[in-house]
């Protein structure tokens, strides 16, 4: 064995409210992603939902690098 530390990882179960919540923004982000889709480019509902889409994916983020923080 070498002197490094192990890396340990937070057990799932402490994170649990974290987790489903990235899932479940993951799953609306596919929801806006399918409904960008099928609207015109220039669209104003487009552009409101890549609004919403970007504030998702910065919640998302933040979300999991508070859970791989904490490991």
């Amino acid at each position: 064995m070498t002197g490094a530390p192990a890396r340990t990882e937070a057990l799932p179960l402490l994170h649990w409210e974290d987790l489903a919540e990235i899932e479940r923004i993951r799953s609306e982000r596919d929801a806006i992603c399918a409904r960008m889709a099928r609207l015109p480019l220039h669209s104003h509902r487009r552009v409101v939902l890549q609004a919403r889409l970007a504030e998702l994916t910065a919640r998302q983020l933040k979300l999991e690098l508070k859970v791989r923080g904490a490991s």
